[in-house]
């Protein structure tokens, strides 16, 4: 995929670290960008000759909306996200609710009514088990599990429309992700270099199923 034509690219969850470098990392390609903050989008979108396309893909109809807007795609990035900490006695139905429609839900609503050419690549962004099974993150585990497991059946239907899904386990990234936790952790990844390294394994000519980003 490295040097072909320009691509037309969605990459929702764009105004978060994550998002953000992939807009700026693949400038010049027809980039399509979706995210909830409207302003922050289009200042995005103008700084990278992208469209803004906000929407609030925990809901079904807009998610639908947007992917009838983006027509066929070569490559779709989700990185949308958030997280909470909370001890499992102690949890609330809302932080849960919250964690699993942005990680899971949201990606299951894009692969849904996404539209594809041949060869193209939906990536998605997962975490290493052993940095996220641990004491206050149950909900935030059990959100990421889903989608990976979600993405492990589903792979098998794309397979047959030609449609590589690519999950990237990623360690700490520097992003606004952490910002109700008090800051990353100490020695998490810049996101630009993040973005390197996934965009790197993703866009090789066998992008694999699972990519595991090291620190």
């Amino acid at each position: 995929m490295k040097g072909e034509r320009t691509m037309r690219i969605l990459i929702s969850g764009a105004t978060g670290g994550l998002g953000r470098a992939l807009a700026r990392a693949l400038k010049g390609h027809q980039l399509l960008l979706s995210g909830r903050r409207m302003g922050e989008l289009q200042a995005l979108a103008e700084e990278v000759a992208g469209k803004a396309l906000p929407a609030n893909l925990t809901d079904e109809l807009e998610a639908k909306a947007l992917c009838e807007e983006a027509g066929e795609l070569d490559l779709l990035f989700h990185a949308v996200g958030s997280a909470a900490r909370a001890p499992v006695r102690e949890v609330e139905r809302e932080a849960v609710e919250r964690l699993l429609g942005d990680h899971f839900l949201s990606a299951l609503f894009l692969l849904k009514h996404a539209r594809f050419r041949p060869g193209a690549r939906a990536v998605f962004f997962g975490a290493y088990p052993r940095y996220v099974q641990v004491s206050g993150f149950a909900a935030y585990a059990a959100a990421k599990g889903a989608l990976e497991w979600y993405l492990e059946a589903a792979r098998k239907e794309f397979r047959k429309e030609g449609v590589h899904l690519v999950l990237v386990r990623l360690p700490a990234v520097a992003t606004g992700l952490w910002a109700p936790l008090g800051g990353p952790p100490r020695g998490a990844l810049p996101p630009e270099e993040a973005v390197r390294l996934v965009l790197e394994g993703v866009l090789g000519e066998r992008p694999p199923e699972i990519l595991e980003v090291q620190p």
